[in-house]
């Protein structure tokens, strides 16, 4: 994917080698805010807080997803909302009904899409070594009616018009443009169950499966 087309926003092209199939603690493709510089970095999915002082394999509570109905009470995001919000490019995302079958789910047209999330800048240490790096977290709403049948949330995915609000507005308007995606713009396909094991990867996951 190259993300170009948001020369408003003065960022710059990143040209990315496809993955299908990434995982929490993985790196991912973020563009950040940074005192309303906007830069493309590499950043651990699974956002750190910048408070959290303990080795990283002693973080025991899940920053994978924040839900945007509550992230002005948490500890772990109400500061990364106020100025370290990012944009996360991606074409399609995964998703598990209860009884564990993968649904694909994608913009209908095939283009890709950002979702709206919050990054930090973590230093400390790892398995008795000095490390530091960017993480980052997805913001989730209550599904829309594409979803309703998968899961009961989603991620926050925000519309082109949306994208300089989330990143450089105030805490409150910023949150007014990170709703549900409309419904008519997306679609779901059952994909092959090897999406379960984060080591398989290729073009071959996001192969819809006969009935999906």
């Amino acid at each position: 994917m190259e993300l170009s087309g948001l020369t408003t926003l003065k960022v710059p092209a990143f040209a990315l080698e496809p993955r299908y199939n990434i995982a929490p603690t993985q790196l991912a493709p973020v563009i950040l805010s940074d005192r309303h510089e906007h830069r493309c970095v590499m950043a651990r999915f699974g956002l750190v807080p910048e408070w959290f002082h303990k080795p990283l394999e002693d973080l025991s509570f899940s920053t994978f997803n924040a839900k945007s109905e509550d992230i002005v009470e948490k500890a772990s995001y109400r500061g990364p909302l106020k100025s370290q919000r990012c944009l996360i490019p991606a074409q399609f995302f995964y998703e598990w009904q209860a009884r564990g079958t993968p649904w694909l789910i994608a913009q209908k047209d095939g283009r890709p899409f950002f979702m709206a999330g919050l990054w930090t800048a973590w230093r400390g240490d790892s398995k008795g070594e000095a490390v530091e790096f960017y993480s980052f977290t997805i913001l989730t709403t209550a599904a829309n009616t594409v979803m309703t049948g998968i899961h009961r949330r989603m991620p926050v995915i925000l519309q082109p018009e949306d994208y300089s609000t989330w990143l450089t507005a105030d805490t409150g308007g910023a949150l007014r443009v990170a709703g549900r995606y409309p419904s008519q713009l997306l679609a779901a396909s059952r994909v092959r169950p090897e999406v379960e094991n984060v080591r398989n990867e290729g073009p071959y996951l996001t192969v819809p499966m006969s009935g999906g």
